[in-house]
């Protein structure tokens, strides 16, 4: 059953990111929406999350709006960038929808 994690919190203020690693699977995606986006700013301190995405199969995206909102470019090829259509076939993708 795969499960698509959505974080809406800026990363610096929870775990959220790493927790929702803990649980995710090679069937699952993350998707980086609202102030969770403002993690993509920081290339330091993301990549050790983005590298172990990769190493676990777990596939990352941000929505495209909200990077534009807050005028941050995406600077990890690892995390692609959605629209919301984009974002609607995730969510039918997947079985299920947890959100941090």
């Amino acid at each position: 059953m795969s499960t698509l994690f959505t974080i809406n919190k800026p990363w610096f203020d929870r775990a959220q990111l790493y927790e929702s690693l803990a649980f995710a699977t090679s069937e699952d995606a993350i998707l980086l929406l609202q102030d969770a986006v403002l993690a993509l700013q920081s290339p330091v301190s993301l990549a050790s999350f983005v590298a172990k995405c990769e190493q676990q199969g777990v596939r990352v995206f941000a929505l495209e709006n909200d990077l534009a909102l807050r005028g941050i470019e995406n600077q990890y090829s690892a995390v692609k960038l959605i629209d919301y259509d984009g974002f609607v076939r995730l969510v039918v993708e997947h079985n299920k929808q947890v959100a941090w």
